[in-house]
């Protein structure tokens, strides 16, 4: 089979002709890609003529074997009797049907259904797809507007390529031709939907009375109806199309007709036919038509004969269609057609007298009220308009209702029949004038004859049908406004003349459709201004409708109201039965005030000039007007209409305008315009609080009121144009209300949270009322939470900047307490509250698939998912803020909230399990914006560490994850995650790149598994049990024949997605697709490095063999790579997304190194010798592939190509005047990795805060300064995010350093190499970071630390070779090539050492490596030449190098201290190999060796101390201390300067030797201590006793007098005296001070002195006694 099915292969063709219509791809590349066309052509013509059941096709699949594409397969007898049994239900060959169940086997996993059902959702998958695809290009061929989308595209190439493949050809047969296919197909499809449908309804009712549900074959069978009423659907407007395009024969016109007759139902495929109907009328019946007059004159007396014409089964639709076919035949009659075309005798007179006969009983039976149905029945019904409802349920008498269809009709198929209605309205005026006249005087007298009986209302149809037609259109609307002498201007001048009551009506509505861009509106205004243009010399009458008759209008009924006494219980009245007395004689006036209102809400919304009309009229005050109208005893619907015309008053309001509504309606809501209407006839009033309370209850309920008034409270919190971008100000007088209550608008902030969201709503028993008023209530909401600037308070708190007096309210304590956000928040914690809000998001999949995604069911979800996360996101700031300065104020608030019950709104979700559960459902139905918003409130609920907590259950217990449980009640897990599944398997638009809302979906899905990961706490989540894991306590475990197991589950997706999505394309590293991998593969980073499931994850990676995949990815950086089109060493690189790039792709190398490491050191653990094998050699640059072909990858030293060169690029700091006392410190944060960034968004904040502070004290900006300032917010912003990305790609090189060389560490320690190969090995690992060491070593400490490090290992394990190496006298000779190597690493190190970098750290790494270095030399011919570079090497760094040296061994830090001192000693010991005594003399010339030799005063307590303490970096140093005075001591200027510097002296000093040992307690282990340093110490003075020759003789030999006691006591201890019971260790301490001090008796001559003093003295006394 080929690589793609054949529903991809479609889906394919449908994206790309989508991006060509889009502009976004050239027509050739497609339509000239046979990959793509011939499996698209294929499918259609199965589409016209399906190939039926075949006994041989039967037969070959019966033998187990058959052949697709050329391929053969051998199938089971399981696949065997699927195939048979679809070829069965679809009624296709079995060939065809088992080609589809194998492409079919891939949906198995993201469909979870039969294979048989995989195969009748493909099957009718493809046909869509194909349908669709075809209408895509029928769509461009039509398109006139192409050329201008796409100017740079051949757009002829889709013309000509559509007519060469779609258009007839001449002498070709009926049924290749595209409207006898399109006929047929349809029929064909029809019958197939009632076959499908009968079959639900026996299984339904099958089910109802065996008390058992549908099963899951049968919702499969749902789906294939309506994918069948889909494609019907498509094929009709195809068919109109290719009507249109003059295809169509008489007899397809005649075969389309006879159809007709039987159609008996009206339901979805009777209205797909409307639109062909139209065509075919255009096409056949006028004079635009391309037929002469003597071809349709049969046509027409054969088709609707005057006499006898046979009925049809609906007779409504005959007589629309018969309608339709008069009104464009009639044009043929306008002028005086051709003699020829007319029979001798006949009468043109009386014939048109009898096509308006016609057409008026084809009207008197229902030709308008069908035609109104469909109209009306095609759109939504979502959207509850409940005066279009009325209206229309008015108007519509004969006509049934449309059965109601889970499918709605599509945006293409409405746009096709409101343009065949439009052409039908414009055929109608135009050639029927005499009949449009007619019923408006048939009508106007049946008025005048008698109001109660009931009047033909055809011309209120024809002007709603209008309305229907053109609503929504303006392009076509202004059809009527923009040729005076246009027939459609005029027949609006004309029926705007003395209309009657419901004439006004429809007009109104008619007029309020055609007016639906500003410049339309602009018409309307200007035409009710009885100002609009005029046909040519006719004057306009005053009788027309003006606005002037419109407020004449309004103030008759409120004059009317005002003169009627009120109900005697209320002073206002909101319940739903009207008072009949009230409303005019005429029931439609209330209609009639209801389009009026409706009108100036359309203007108003649309035009300026007629909304500044309407708000400031001299005149009228239609804001009073209004809200006198609204406090009548009026229907709720003609209400509603008055609150909403009110809202359009305020599109684009201004801040004034925005007060003043608020100051009208708290009046109103208090009952003062009830007031003025019925003051003479009222109780005394009672207080404004009580009037209120009423006022609120009153309009609660029912749909149209509070709708209507949430409307308006929405519109008046928005904020308006001339508002500040800073959100600082208040949407309403502060003092609003204080007159009666407290300030502000927490009283409609209750009404409509807490009366009507969180209660009333849910008492409607209309869906879609719930629904859409639910709606309004989140948006108000949502508007509330949105318009709050929490980054007023956190400027307040941390800076200087007088926040009180810069703000547009008095203070920032105001604003908090006044602020809706304060209110709405309290709300948000109530338990009512949450309970609207989960009932609002939870939803049935199967109502959230179908709805439409404008819909307000969908948006309804959205807003309520929206309002979560942005309770949660703002939920800190209230409780920790706002909450304590409210308290602190009671007084200033109005009641406490009753039960709100809970104290965070973390606790009120969480008890809710099933938000988690409904979210994880809504991700794969297809409505991108809703999937997005609920992926990023469950990435938000699973980085809560306060839901986490409490969704994790107890260990202790044997508790499970509480969100796992409830995913698993009743295996919807499985589903989301084969929606995940589905979602992620979708491939890449490369057009739209990451603008397209699939990628989107990706990035999010992502997201939140890894964050949901990210905050396991050790138990499994339900990203784990997403991913295909089974989830225990507090384990994971994979379970048999599951979708893991099988390698199809989302978490092998997420590892197909890393592997296939590229890094490059030909703009080079392209963000978009390196960041969709780096989400990947940090899932797979938390899944191998967490315990739980580690062994799990490494194995299964391990078998797909990901190491070796992502080296074949790797893409290796060098100077010539592009970064989504730039260059990495461009000066404003750092601005561009190529730095986000560049970023994105350290990230995936770094993770790439790490799980390398990680799978070579457990793979070398392992004793899997052929594996390691494998992965060395990968590492150096070569895989085997499957045919054991060598294939080239980058080696582990090509890799190291991320290290950039420190100040790569230049940021200079933006040079500032206006904003130069800015303090910009309140904008620094902490970055994800620890690192400090510039937080831009609130930079930005603290600019407007600037400009805001400047506008309060009077700064004038003059244009010029006004350009400076765009110019230094630009630079800040700019400087920001330069410095952000340029420390974030320093911080992410580093963390790619560490990964790179622990790598190579892992390399080094694992490696079998021997001899040569080992050697190289190491040199290339040396070759490789010299560079980068040598740039970094003082530059970037983080950076040149970690190669330090390395490198010291390194240089270990060249000095250190294996035994195997000893006799490889290879090894040795390349071992003397890298002495050069070497010697670079230590003349960096002391270099870097001399400059005094600045970390300790990083200077005792340095030390290390030149100790490694000196210590390492090889013993052979070379160690004279390299002792002498050595040499010359410290000679030049000087005094500077040995000063900073010294100043670390004197008071560095611990380890760096040791360091120093050992490195000194090696210094010192090759001083005297060399015979030189530099180092001595600069020691000595920079006071170390006095100040070190003054150190050992306290030399026993801080040996003891340390000794006991136990601590090792102490013991170091110590021994360091004196092994670096050994070492001076054995060299004869050293011991001269150590004993110049009183060493006796000190060590005297410090007791050392006066000190009895055996009275150290503690055990042996402080004995051998202090022996030990007994030792050391006997040896320093020794050592220069020794090295000073004679000169120091006597005072060697006083020392040894001064300490007989421990001479001898050490001496005895040694023979084994008083040693008795004592570890091995102390006697070989014991012994080493013996040692030392027999070599210094023996070096001073000790045992002679004393004889020699002895025998001296012996003579003294004989002659003194003699």
């Amino acid at each position: 089979m080929a690589e793609l099915s054949t529903l991809e292969t479609l889906q394919a063709f449908h994206q790309e002709l989508l991006a060509i219509q889009e502009g976004r791809l050239p027509a050739i590349d497609t339509l000239g890609n046979d990959a793509l066309v011939i499996p698209f052509k294929t499918e259609l013509d199965r589409i016209w003529s399906l190939p039926p059941n075949n006994d041989q096709s039967r037969k070959d699949v019966q033998s187990g074997k058959v052949t697709v594409d050329e391929v053969e397969y051998s199938i089971n007898e399981d696949f065997k009797q699927s195939a048979l049994s679809l070829s069965d239900e679809l009624g296709i060959d079995e060939k065809l049907a088992a080609q589809c169940l194998l492409e079919a086997q891939a949906d198995l996993a993201t469909l979870g259904r039969s294979l048989l059902e995989c195969g009748m959702v493909r099957f009718h998958q493809q046909r869509k797809y194909a349908l669709d695809a075809l209408r895509i290009l029928i769509e461009m061929d039509m398109d006139e507007e192409l050329d201008d989308l796409a100017p740079n595209m051949n757009n002829e190439t889709v013309r000509s390529w559509v007519a060469e493949t779609f258009s007839a050809k001449p002498g070709a047969s009926r049924t290749t031709q595209m409207v006898p296919r399109c006929m047929t197909a349809m029929q064909s499809i029809k019958a197939w939907i009632q076959k499908l449908s009968d079959k639900v309804s026996a299984a339904q009712m099958l089910g109802q009375s065996g008390g058992g549900g549908i099963s899951e074959e049968l919702e499969t069978v749902g789906f294939a109806r309506i994918s069948l009423i889909q494609q019907h659907e498509l094929l009709g407007v195809l068919l109109c199309w290719f009507i249109e395009k003059r295809q169509a024969t008489t007899q397809d016109l005649t075969d389309f007709m006879d159809g007709l007759r039987k159609v008996d139902k009206y339901d979805n495929t009777l209205v797909h036919n409307i639109p062909a109907v139209g065509a075919f009328m255009k096409a056949f019946g006028s004079l635009d038509g391309g037929h002469d007059l003597l071809q349709v004159r049969p046509l027409s007396e054969r088709l609707f004969p005057v006499t006898d014409e046979p009925p049809w089964a609906l007779s409504f639709f005959q007589a629309a269609v018969r309608a339709w076919w008069l009104a464009e035949h009639s044009s043929f009659y306008l002028e005086d057609p051709p003699e020829a075309a007319i029979p001798a005798g006949a009468d043109l007179d009386a014939e048109d007298r009898q096509r308006a006969k016609q057409f008026l009983d084809s009207l008197k039976e229902g030709a308008f009220d069908f035609l109104l149905s469909v109209a009306g029945d095609t759109r939504s019904p979502d959207w509850y308009d409940s005066v279009r409802a009325g209206m229309h349920r008015w108007l519509q008498r004969k006509s049934p209702t449309l059965n109601a269809e889970l499918v709605q009709f599509s945006d293409f198929f409405q746009e096709a029949l409101v343009s065949q209605l439009e052409a039908f309205i414009d055929s109608f005026i135009t050639n029927l004038p005499d009949v449009l006249r007619r019923l408006r005087l048939e009508e106007d007298e049946q008025r005048q004859l008698s109001q109660a009986h009931e009047q033909d209302l055809d011309l209120e149809r024809f002007l709603l049908i209008i309305a229907y037609a053109y609503d929504k259109r303006p392009q076509a609307a202004i059809n009527f406004w923009d040729d005076p002498d246009s027939n459609l201007n005029g027949f609006l001048q004309w029926a705007s003349r003395r209309a009657s009551t419901p004439l006004v009506t429809a007009f109104c509505e008619m007029l309020s459709a055609v007016s639906g861009n500003e410049e339309c509106a602009e018409y309307a205004h200007n035409f009710l201004l009885e100002e609009g243009h005029h046909s040519s010399g006719k004057m306009r009458r005053s009788q027309s409708l003006s606005w002037a008759q419109i407020f004449r209008e309004l103030k008759f009924f409120l004059e009317k109201a005002k003169n009627k006494p009120a109900p005697a219980q209320s002073v206002r009245f909101r319940a739903s039965k009207v008072v009949p007395d009230v409303l005019e004689t005429e029931p439609e006036s209330a209609m009639m005030l209801e389009a009026y209102l409706r009108l100036m809400t359309r203007l108003a919304t649309e035009n300026e000039t007629a909304r500044l009309f309407l708000l400031q009229n001299t005149n009228f005050n239609l804001v009073e007007a209004v809200l006198e109208l609204t406090s009548a005893p009026i229907p709720p619907r003609l209400r509603g209409c008055g609150f909403t015309a009110l809202k359009a008053l305020l599109t684009r309001k201004s801040t004034a305008e925005g007060h003043t509504m608020w100051q009208c309606l708290d009046q109103w809501v208090t009952g003062g315009y009830a007031t003025v209407l019925t003051a003479h006839h009222r109780q005394p009033q009672s207080s404004p609080q009580n009037s209120m309370e009423r006022s609120f209850d009153e309009m609660s309920h029912g749909f149209e009121d509070p709708e209507s008034l949430t409307q308006l409270l929405l519109a008046l919190v928005r904020p308006a144009v001339d508002s500040s971008p800073l959100n600082d100000g208040l949407p309403f007088p502060e003092n609003l209300g204080s007159a009666y209550r407290a300030s502000g608008i927490d009283v409609y902030v209750d009404f409509v949270v807490g009366m009507i969201f969180a209660a009333k709503s849910s008492e409607l028993q209309d869906i879609h009322q719930i629904r859409v008023l639910r709606l309004c209530c989140l948006d108000f909401i949502m508007a509330c939470l949105d318009t709050f600037n929490e980054d007023l308070i956190i400027t307040a708190n941390r800076t200087n900047m007088a926040v009180d007096n810069i703000i547009a309210t008095a203070d920032l304590a105001t604003y908090v307490r006044l602020h809706p956000f304060t209110r709405v928040m309290e709300w948000m914690y109530n338990e009512r509250v949450i309970a609207a809000l989960y009932s609002t998001v939870h939803q049935e999949p199967v109502d959230v698939a179908n709805a439409a995604p404008d819909s307000p069911l969908i948006l309804g979800i959205l807003r309520g998912v929206e309002v979560i996360s942005k309770v949660l996101d703002l939920q800190a700031t209230y409780l920790d803020i706002v909450k304590p300065l409210i308290r602190s104020e009671p007084r200033s608030r109005p009641q406490t909230i009753a039960k709100s019950a809970y104290p965070t709104f973390e606790d009120g979700l969480v008890s809710r399990l099933g938000l988690v559960v409904d979210m994880g459902n809504y991700c794969g139905l297809g409505h991108a914006n809703l999937t997005l918003a609920c992926l990023k409130l469950m990435e938000r609920m699973s980085s809560s560490s306060k839901i986490t907590s409490l969704w994790s259950g107890s260990v202790r217990h044997n508790h499970r994850n509480k969100a796992v449980v409830a995913m698993e009640a009743n295996g919807e897990h499985e589903s989301i995650a084969r929606a995940f599944i589905s979602e992620l398997m979708q491939p890449l638009d490369p057009t739209r790149e990451a603008e397209s809302a699939n990628y989107a979906t990706k990035v999010y899905i992502l997201d939140f598994l890894y964050q949901c990961l990210l905050d396991t706490s050790g138990q499994p989540t339900i990203a784990h049990l997403l991913l295909g894991f089974k989830c225990g306590v507090d384990s994971v475990s994979i379970e048999s024949n599951s979708l893991f197991e099988e390698r199809e589950s989302l978490f092998h997706v997420v590892l197909r997605l890393l592997l296939d999505t590229p890094t490059t394309d030909q703009n080079g590293v392209r963000q978009w697709l390196v960041g969709l991998r780096v989400r990947a593969l940090r899932i797979l980073q938390v899944l191998w490095s967490s315990p739980l499931s580690a062994s799990l994850v490494i194995e299964e990676l391990r078998s797909n063999e990901l190491l070796f995949h992502l080296l074949l990815r790797e893409t290796v950086i060098h100077p010539r790579l592009l970064w989504e089109g730039e260059a990495a060493d461009s000066p404003y690189f750092l601005v561009t997304e190529g730095a986000t790039s560049l970023l994105d792709l350290l990230s995936l190398r770094g993770m790439t190194l790490d799980y390398i490491a990680m799978e070579l050191c457990m793979i070398s653990q392992g004793k899997t010798p052929s594996v390691k094998r494998r992965i060395f050699e990968a590492l150096n640059g070569q895989i085997m592939g499957d045919e054991n072909e060598p294939i080239a990858v980058p080696s582990i030293f090509d890799l190291f190509d991320f290290h950039l060169p420190p100040n790569a690029w230049t940021i200079q700091p933006p040079s500032l005047r206006i904003y130069r006392d800015l303090d910009l410190g309140i904008c620094s944060d902490q970055g994800p990795d620890g690192t400090e960034i510039w937080n831009v968004e609130r930079a930005r904040e603290l600019i407007l805060l600037k400009r805001s502070a400047m506008k309060h004290a009077g700064v004038v900006i003059a244009d010029s300064e006004a350009k400076i300032l765009a110019e230094e917010e630009q630079a800040i912003e700019d400087s920001m995010v330069m410095t952000n990305r340029e420390v974030q790609l320093a911080s992410q090189g580093l963390s790619v350093l560490e990964a790179w060389a622990k790598l190579l560490l892992v390399m080094a320690e694992c490696n079998d190499f021997e001899g040569a190969a080992r050697t190289q090995f190491f040199l290339q690992a040396l070759q490789s970071i010299l560079p980068s060491f040598e740039a970094n070593a003082t530059e970037r400490p983080a950076d040149a630390i970690i190669l330090a490090k390395l490198s010291k290992i390194l240089l270990s394990k060249l000095y250190a070779p294996k035994p195997s190496d000893a006799h490889d006298t290879t090894t040795l000779a390349v071992g003397n090539l890298i002495n050069d190597k070497v010697y670079q690493i230590f003349q960096i190190c002391i270099q870097a050492t001399g400059k005094w970098v600045d970390s300790a750290e990083l200077r005792s790494v340095y030390y290390e490596n030149c100790y490694t270095y000196l210590t390492g030399m090889p013993d052979d011919d070379g160690l004279v030449k390299n002792r002498t570079k050595v040499v010359k090497a410290i000679r030049v760094y000087g005094e500077r190098l040995l000063n900073v040296i010294c100043d670390d061994a004197y008071n560095g830090e611990p380890r760096c201290q040791t360091a120093a001192l050992i490195l000194l000693g090696t210094l010192v010991h090759i001083d005297q190999i060399e015979g030189d005594a530099f180092i001595v003399e600069m020691l000595n010339r920079l006071n170390f060796i006095g100040v070190l030799v003054d150190s050992l005063q306290n030399i026993m307590q801080e040996w003891h101390q340390v000794f006991t303490s136990g601590t090792k970096e102490q013991e170091n140093f110590q021994n360091a201390r004196l092994a670096l005075i050994q070492h001076l001591a054995q060299t004869r200027p050293g011991a001269k300067h150590i004993l110049h510097a009183n060493l006796l002296r000190t060590l005297a000093t410090s007791q050392i030797f006066t000190a009895d040992p055996e009275l150290q307690v503690g055990g042996s282990t402080p004995l051998e201590a202090h022996y030990d340093l007994l030792a050391k110490t006997v040896r320093i003075i020794g050592a220069a006793v020794v090295s000073r020759g004679s000169h120091n003789v006597v005072q060697g030999r006083k020392f040894l007098v001064d300490h007989r006691s421990l001479v001898t006591h050490a001496l005895k201890r040694s023979a084994g005296i008083g040693m008795e019971d004592v570890t091995a260790r102390l006697q070989e301490k014991v012994e080493d001070l013996a040692e030392a001090l027999v070599i210094m008796i023996a070096a001073t001559g000790f045992l002679e002195f004393e004889e020699e003093t002895v025998q001296e003295t012996r003579k003294q006394s004989d002659l003194l006694f003699h």
